[in-house]
């Protein structure tokens, strides 16, 4: 698949995001729009590439915005799983080094969990569909950025996490060509 911003210069108005659940229907020209908020946001808490991000979002239209934003900011992004235990996933947050973390009203209760397990190294906290205490609002806070490119775009990757052989989970990280 092509990076949205090529498919959004010549299908601006064509799908990119359909929500089964739903219906609802975000264009290329949005998706590319609102990856680029994001990724202003993400140089504006001072995050460059190579940073970690951590997310816990259930499938929604914000976690493919996001995980455009850090690919085109050459962050490091670990979607964290929603059934792992709370000393679990503080662990995963901690073992990549996340300096952000973005959950969703939804897994609210997973989200806060987190929150007050989460290491000392995560300097920001938001949260996608409403907010609770201790987050920020992700949608008002991207709302605020330009919808232009960074001036330094560059590849963000993955790091997912096994379930690991020692009890603990294990980082799977293929750098990306920076």
């Amino acid at each position: 698949m092509p990076h949205p911003s090529i498919t959004a210069e010549t299908y601006p108005h064509k799908p990119a995001i359909i929500m089964g659940d739903s219906g609802e229907i975000v264009t290329y020209r949005e998706l590319d729009e609102r990856s680029n908020q994001g990724a202003q946001l993400f140089r504006t808490l001072g995050l460059k590439a190579g940073d970690h991000i951590g997310m816990m979002l259930e499938n929604n239209r914000q976690f493919l915005e996001i995980v455009w934003a850090a690919q085109r900011s050459g962050l490091i992004f670990t979607p964290i799983s929603t059934h792992l235990k709370r000393s679990e996933a503080a662990y995963i947050l901690e073992n990549c080094g996340a300096r952000l973390f973005i959950g969703s009203l939804a897994l609210a209760d997973s989200c806060e969990q987190v929150l007050e397990a989460a290491p000392g190294q995560i300097g920001h906290f938001y949260m996608v569909g409403g907010i609770k205490p201790g987050f920020e609002s992700w949608e008002e806070a991207i709302d605020l950025m330009p919808i232009t490119r960074i001036d330094d775009e560059s590849n963000g990757v993955p790091m997912l996490y096994s379930s690991g052989t020692t009890g603990q989970p294990k980082g799977v990280f293929v750098p990306g060509e920076q």
